[in-house]
């Protein structure tokens, strides 16, 4: 049986303003992720194990959204302070400084435990940020998404605000990360996209479908016909490859949402599905990965892949 997990990023909507190139968001205590979004995918998991990557900046002040993490078993990982998608390009004291202030925020909510596990924003990794990673004592990271469609379709959009004049806050990246390996794999900080039996640090990359490399993540499975839901899931079978499921609060909100204004709406067609229709897709999911795969957390997985 192979292994299976689900993973959220909780961004806050103000994120996703700055993606579009958009003016500042609502009030952040009108913010729909926390309000709507979370109980939602509590109630889609049914007390099923998830990796939850929070910011640290953000997810403190919703300290009352996180509560059933720990009575389901849920990790707290890290998805930065700041949610800087140009993290990569800082200088490493600087890196340091920012996943140092996350650790600290993010404390509290994982019962006290340091996080193990890291994604960095926008699956923007490098050479230097895993060295941070490492000199922090990080076990895995789950940055990287395998996708080289998903790369091409970022550059047309980041471009395209550009040229509207309104750039997005979205960083391009490396061609090369979103192409590496499809399963789990030890690396080296300096070869962050190959598989090294020596390496340091655990890479965990997010789902794809195997033979054409679409992204397995929350906005593209409630968007993809039945049929291709399920032969994605049948591929990934068939080769015993290991699934991280990769989705963002936002995908249990839509345009009906409180909170969700139209603005944003226009610029993000997912939104435009309804929640009914997702919360159902979603929970097709969850139900498959309970029944036919070991679903555990990622921080449970370089062990379990060591005795493989």
């Amino acid at each position: 049986m192979s292994l299976a997990a689900i993973s959220i990023d909780v961004d806050s909507i103000r994120h996703y303003y700055s993606i579009h190139g958009l003016e500042p968001g609502p009030p952040e205590e009108a913010d729909p992720i926390y309000a709507t979004a979370l109980p939602r995918f509590w109630e889609l998991l049914d007390g099923r194990p998830a990796t939850l990557f929070l910011i640290g900046a953000d997810a403190p002040r919703y300290a009352a959204a996180f509560e059933p993490a720990s009575r389901t078993g849920c990790e707290i990982a890290s998805h930065s302070q700041a949610h800087d998608y140009r993290l990569t390009r800082l200088s490493k004291d600087a890196m340091h400084e920012d996943l140092a202030a996350a650790e600290a925020a993010l404390l509290p909510l994982a019962g006290g435990q340091k996080p193990v596990g890291f994604r960095a924003p926008g699956y923007n990794q490098s050479p230097e940020l895993l060295e941070v990673l490492v000199e922090r004592g990080y076990v895995y990271d789950s940055s990287l998404l395998p996708a080289p469609a998903y790369f091409g379709a970022r550059a047309v959009a980041i471009g395209a605000y550009s040229l509207r004049g309104t750039p997005s806050s979205s960083l391009l990246g490396r061609a090369r990360a979103f192409s590496g390996p499809l399963s789990p794999y030890r690396t080296l900080p300096h070869a962050y996209w190959n598989a090294d039996e020596a390496g340091t640090i655990w890479e965990l990359p997010i789902g794809v479908e195997p033979r054409s490399r679409w992204p397995l993540i929350g906005t593209t499975w409630v968007g993809t016909p039945g049929p291709l839901r399920r032969s994605a899931l049948r591929a990934l079978t068939r080769r015993s490859l290991p699934f991280v499921f990769e989705m963002h609060a936002i995908d249990l909100l839509d345009a009906k949402d409180e909170g969700v204004p139209a603005e944003l709406t226009a610029r993000q067609p997912d939104l435009r599905i309804s929640v009914k229709d997702k919360m159902r897709r979603l929970r097709e999911l969850f139900e498959a990965l309970s029944q036919d795969w070991e679903l555990t957390v990622l921080a449970d997985w370089p062990d379990l892949l060591k005795s493989r």
